[in-house]
């Protein structure tokens, strides 16, 4: 798979679990009894996290909230310790946390090596005869 097909893979899994929670909110639909997802998200964040050079390091926080989150609501549904007030508003947060942590990592690299780019061919110039 390509670097773009894994990133834009897990920013829309994060995506779609967030509108899946918020429909479970709005309309009281349980979507989270196959824990089947689980090894899926446990194996993408496994991949993300031994591949490093080949996919974004910073989409892994992305991922880890998406195991976290999913996690979370799984063994709450098998052995009910959360109040229902946590199990709605806590897994959003958590993934939310993690496509901010991602994109505020991204953005400040991004910065980081235009500035450096910038910085090079000021340098490239100068060396010139």
């Amino acid at each position: 798979m390509s670097k773009l097909a894994i990133r834009l893979g897990v920013i829309s899994v994060a995506v779609y679990l967030i509108l899946c929670y918020v429909i479970e909110v709005l309309f009281d639909i349980n979507i989270w009894s196959q824990t089947y997802y689980l090894l899926f998200e446990l194996c993408t964040c496994l991949c993300i996290s031994k591949q490093g050079v080949y996919h974004c390091r910073f989409i892994k926080y992305t991922a880890y909230g998406i195991l976290i989150s999913d996690t979370l609501v799984c063994a709450n549904n098998i052995f009910d310790f959360l109040p229902i007030n946590w199990t709605v508003y806590l897994p959003p947060i958590l993934i939310s946390v993690g496509l901010m942590t991602t994109t505020t990592l991204a953005i400040r690299h991004f910065i980081k090596v235009q500035r450096l780019k910038k910085i090079w061919k000021v340098k490239e110039r100068q060396n010139r005869p």
